[in-house]
């Protein structure tokens, strides 16, 4: 699928782009069923909350056929590449989950810094596509925006103190005290100073991403965005897959954070799917 001319100039001014019914009824089943099958216990792929629940699963496509295929379907590669202007490939894949009552938020941040700071990245217009596969709104933790706000660049962060010095949770034990563990827990590193994000929101609202399941959510790496609790009794899961450009590859080779968080497979995607 190609996007259209006013697709691109939306997506390019405000951020974001939002595709309702992008997956029909039975690939999201599809996905929905193979989900459990990619879950390791005690991998360290798997983040669990500190309840106990997984929060993120990353690198799906490492151990499961159908969420490889996933991330090489023509709707989205093809997409991608139109909004980076170059051929890409998988930078990070991943499948963030909300269990029913337990699932924690994403504070306010921007993805980019991360993959800038940590991973040495030097242009910020990297794609993620979020793929919902449930009926998702603000009582599960849909994707909360600021339009607009990709235009900043990297903005200040907030200051939190010390993260090392932060209460280990119950699970702790399970995600490891690592260099790269405060960018996937719920006390993330990098968030939004407070006081530039309730200007940016004054001025250009924010934005409650709602759709129903199979509404693919296209966004840029420098949008500010957040998601709160889950507070249904039904599970949450979003599956984010982030394309970079061939001609944009991370530089930190000396202390690369590992593969299931960068890709490292650098070979433009060609060979696209075209369904599951």
């Amino acid at each position: 699928m190609n996007l259209n001319s006013d697709q691109i100039s939306f997506y390019n001014e405000n951020g974001y782009l939002k595709l309702d019914n992008y997956l029909n009824e039975e690939e999201v089943d599809i996905l929905s069923a193979e989900l459990p099958k990619t879950i390791e216990k005690n991998s360290p792929r798997i983040i669990l909350e500190d309840n106990g629940s997984v929060r993120s699963i990353f690198a799906p496509h490492f151990v499961n056929e159908t969420y490889k295929k996933l991330a090489r379907l023509e709707k989205f590669v093809v997409p991608s590449k139109q909004l980076i202007g170059h051929d890409v490939y998988i930078h990070q894949y991943k499948v963030n989950t909300k269990k029913g009552l337990k699932g924690d938020w994403w504070e306010w941040h921007q993805d980019f810094p991360y993959w800038h700071i940590d991973d040495g990245i030097k242009d910020p217009h990297l794609v993620s596509v979020m793929i919902y596969l449930q009926d998702t709104d603000s009582s599960n933790g849909a994707l909360l925006m600021v339009p607009k706000s990709h235009k900043m660049g990297i903005v200040k962060f907030a200051n939190k103190g010390d993260l090392a010095n932060a209460a280990p949770g119950k699970y702790s034990d399970h995600n490891k005290t690592t260099d790269y563990s405060s960018s996937l827990n719920a006390n993330i590193k990098f968030t939004i100073d407070p006081e530039l994000l309730t200007k940016l929101a004054n001025d250009n609202s924010i934005v409650t991403a709602n759709g129903k399941k199979g509404t693919a959510l296209f966004f840029h790496g420098n949008l500010f965005h957040a998601s709160n609790i889950n507070l249904t009794p039904f599970d949450r899961d979003a599956i984010i897959i982030t394309y970079n450009s061939i001609n944009n590859l991370p530089t930190n080779t000396k202390n690369p954070r590992p593969d299931f968080l960068v890709g490292n497979d650098y070979e433009s995607i060609e060979k696209l799917e075209y369904s599951l």
